[in-house]
Formats: C-alpha cells, structure tokens, sequence
C-alpha cells in the first residue's frame, strides 16, 4: 500500500468519524424527525386535484432520508477504511518480526 492509498484511507475515516458526530447528533437527529413529520403530515393532507404538491413533498420527505443515508454510507466507509489501515499496520509488524 503506498502513502495516497493510506492518505486516501485515512481521509475516508476522518470523513466517517465526522459524519458520525453528526450522524449521532440529538438535535440532526431531531431535525430529521421533524423534517419527515412534517413531510409526511402535509402529503397525507393534500387534496386530490394537488398532485404537484404532493409530488414535491415526496420527493422532500425522500431526500430527506436520503441525506440520512448518505452519513450512514460515510460512515460504512470508513468502517471499510479502518479495517484495511489496521490490517495493513499488522501486515508492517508481521515483516518485521
């Protein structure tokens, strides 16, 4: 593994740690829920001639987990990065022994 491959790894899990605190965040967390709440109330009380209305209020209630899950993937990825740096580092210590 050469230095970028590690700098690469190592800023894919500076990227997950980050998006962990935030991930882990009481008031994100709470603005989620809120955010999908809200999404979800006024969808469910469109009337039946408001089709764009409703469209837009799916996709905003969609796009809203989407985000969510798009910390959750950071933070997989960095799961992923972790584990490749500490197999590498074991790797190291076993050449040297």
């Amino acid at each position: 593994m050469d230095n970028s491959e590690q700098d690469k790894l190592n800023q894919e899990l500076s990227q997950a740690n980050k998006a962990k605190q935030l991930f882990e965040d009481p008031l994100l967390k709470e603005s989620f829920d809120k955010l999908r709440k809200l999404y979800s109330e006024s969808l469910f009380n469109t009337g039946a001639a408001e089709t764009d209305a409703r469209e837009k209020l799916w996709l905003a209630y969609n796009v809203v987990n989407k985000v969510e899950q798009n910390l959750l993937e950071i933070i997989d990825t960095g799961k992923l990065a972790s584990k490749q740096l500490e197999d590498y580092r074991n790797s190291i210590k076993k050449q040297k022994f």
